[in-house]
């Protein structure tokens, strides 16, 4: 059995990259707009909004709805979102074909895997559990885990340190990730199934379009 990953850990995004957690975002929003008096977004549409976090994601449905109210309003339809999505947390959400795989066998060759995201901790790790994922992780960070969320670093080196790697991959389906990777000093490779935006995708390390490529493609980053 080859070992040629020890002391490297695997970081990945979360939604877009090793989770397709749209159907189920998109459900949240649209209850949250429908309780507001908005009109529902298509559900492919919401693809293009998750990235930055649950407020900054309901506050882009209701720009396209018609405008985004008021800070203290906005808590409220925030509360509406995060009541629903956390009831119905996995309902459609299921990973990428073949992540699971990858990441057993990446284990298997002695590497550790973390999440990095933009979701909050808490409905990051119940979604992890409600999936049966969780023992494959040895660190899952938040946007609300370190004083920053990416494109910043700190949540990035936060979650090498927590594996107890000396080493790291980020995997990612965005700019944003690419960002936090280069700025953490670590390689960064791109999910291209994801929701994006990737303008940036020449200063990834790579970009991969199936999980079945992915263990080959870390190797060559770490060598």
């Amino acid at each position: 059995m080859r070992s040629d990953l020890s002391g490297a850990v695997i970081i990945f995004d979360l939604d877009g990259t090793l989770i397709d957690t749209a159907g189920d975002l998109a459900a949240a929003m649209n209850h949250a707009l429908k309780t507001a008096g908005r009109p529902a977004i298509d559900p492919g549409e919401v693809r293009h909004l998750v990235g930055h976090g649950a407020r900054a994601m309901l506050v882009r449905g209701f720009e396209e709805t018609g405008g985004a109210p008021g800070a203290e309003e906005m808590d409220a339809h925030v509360s509406v979102f995060l009541d629903y999505y956390l009831a119905h947390i996995a309902d459609q959400s299921r990973p990428f074909p073949g992540a699971v795989e990858a990441i057993e066998a990446m284990r298997e060759a002695g590497a550790r895997a973390a999440i990095c995201t933009n979701k909050r901790e808490a409905p990051a790790r119940l979604l992890i559990e409600t999936l049966g994922l969780a023992p494959l992780f040895s660190a899952i960070v938040g946007m609300d885990t370190t004083t920053a969320a990416k494109p910043d670093p700190a949540p990035v080196l936060h979650s090498l340190s927590l594996s107890g790697a000396k080493r790291g991959v980020f995997i990612g389906d965005s700019d944003t990730d690419i960002r936090a990777a280069t700025a953490a000093g670590m390689p960064c490779l791109i999910g291209s199934f994801g929701y994006g935006p990737v303008t940036l995708a020449d200063k990834a390390t790579g970009v991969f379009g199936h999980y079945d490529e992915l263990t080959a493609l870390v190797r060559s980053a770490l060598a």
